[in-house]
């Protein structure tokens, strides 16, 4: 069985989030919390574009329009690599430091989307939502610079 990286929108399908974190697979989930410390900047965007790479300038276009939004809605010079960020866990799992436990998604009420993990502390008796439910790799931190360079390095030489 292969290794699933997820990168939801939990929000938007809470309830499928749910299904696949406990559906018994050999799952490997980034969240937003990681995704977020991964950046491109104005200036990663130009050596992207300037690389000679074979899609630098359309990577580079591409990036444009959520520069651009990020800039004038937050005041924010960058772009969060979330699926790139993800891809990096695969390519590079040295980069991140990861805890297996069971994972659940709030599907109703104020924090529906939220997920949960249970790192195994506690030892559930009785029946509840969290007995059965399989471990999954959780990533806990990322070296942000290294998969900055991963993907830049990947981008730049294709």
């Amino acid at each position: 069985m292969g290794i699933y990286t997820v990168a939801l929108q939990i929000f938007g399908d809470p309830e499928a989030a749910d299904v696949v974190f406990t559906a018994g697979l050999n799952t490997l989930t980034i969240g937003i919390n990681l995704t977020t410390q991964v950046i491109f900047n104005e200036q990663d965007l130009c050596e992207i574009r300037d690389s000679g790479g074979k899609y630098g300038q359309y990577i580079f276009d591409c990036c444009r329009f959520y520069h651009d939004w990020h800039l004038a809605s937050d005041h924010f010079d960058g772009i969060y690599l979330h699926d790139p960020t993800c891809m990096a866990a695969l390519l590079d799992p040295t980069l991140f430091t990861f805890k297996k436990g069971a994972v659940r998604v709030e599907t109703e009420g104020l924090c529906v989307g939220h997920t949960l993990l249970d790192m195994g502390l506690k030892n559930w008796v009785g029946n509840n939502p969290w007995i059965g439910v399989p471990p999954i790799d959780v990533g806990i931190t990322v070296d942000a610079d290294g998969v900055r360079t991963l993907v830049k390095k990947l981008l730049c030489s294709s």
